[in-house]
């Protein structure tokens, strides 16, 4: 893997999302909040669902249509957002109207590049990209896997576009189920441990308002001194864990119930999620 740092590419001056969910409002929130995109650019389109479109025209005040034709034609970026399940039909509704010369970027999990080239009939310029929902707040963590046919210069705004809202680390193609079950869905990992911790706080007698306050703040300054320490997640623990101490017996807990294990096991199940979804479209 290989992070890459910015490099400043001019505003793009045209952005379509085919797709309107939550991944695609989280990425469109952080582009507008980073002004990498300004509202009049982007273009957001869905299947069906107008009530959605509506509440994201008057929430970002970005153009919003049901015709693919009007969101893509002039994109130099066409984000496709639209669940797996729904990718043979989709493709084929927008496939006239995508363009070599576009950055098109697949957020969908299970869906080869390949296959979509051959689903269009089209040598087109494909990075994969699977970002978590942190990116509405700056803080994604991306993994990008560039297309047989990208040019680098595209893959650099990729690049670019999600360094905005967050890290991006290139990936081979192959590798992009393990950041799919890995960062893609990390996010939900730790919402699973901080209600855990925050009913474990209320079944022991504090307040709900008082647990969930101070199991947000503690895992907000957890992950700031991991990352700002330069010191490993073992060393961190082996510091704090004193022997006969109140978290050295909270971490043996931990290891009776065997978590490392089952921590290990959650993101190899979401991974081979991934390589499921990704079979009904293998060659």
């Amino acid at each position: 893997m290989i992070k890459f740092s910015g490099r400043n590419h001019s505003m793009l001056k045209k952005i379509a999302f085919i797709g309107s969910g939550e991944l695609a409002e989280s990425l469109l929130k952080g582009f507008l909040a980073k002004n990498f995109v300004s509202a009049d650019r982007v273009w957001m389109n869905n299947r069906s669902n107008k009530g959605r479109l509506n509440d994201l025209e008057k929430k970002y005040h970005v153009h919003i249509t049901s015709d693919k034709k009007t969101a893509i034609e002039g994109a130099e970026a066409v984000i496709l957002a639209f669940r797996p399940g729904n990718t043979r039909e989709a493709l084929e509704g927008i496939k006239g109207y995508l363009t070599v010369d576009q950055l098109v970027i697949s957020l969908m999990v299970g869906v080869p590049s390949v296959f979509i080239n051959k689903a269009v009939g089209k040598k087109l310029q494909i990075v994969r990209a699977m970002p978590n929902t942190s990116a509405s707040i700056g803080l994604s963590a991306t993994g990008i896997a560039p297309g047989e046919f990208v040019s680098g210069k595209l893959l650099d705004t990729a690049v670019d576009m999600f360094e905005t809202v967050g890290t991006a680390t290139v990936v081979e193609e192959k590798e992009i189920d393990v950041i799919a079950g890995l960062s893609g869905s990390g996010p939900a990992y730790l919402y699973y441990l901080a209600e855990a911790m925050q009913r474990a706080g209320i079944r022991e007698g504090i307040s709900g308002e008082a647990a969930t306050r101070l199991v947000l703040q503690t895992l907000k300054g957890a992950t700031q001194l991991l990352e700002q320490s330069g010191e490993s997640a073992e060393d961190l623990l082996k510091a704090v864990a004193t022997p006969s101490g109140t978290t050295q017996a909270g971490i043996d807990t931990l290891d009776r119930h065997n978590v490392r294990d089952a921590v290990a096991d959650c993101v190899h199940q979401a991974i081979v999620r991934a390589e499921e979804m990704s079979a009904p479209f293998s060659e």
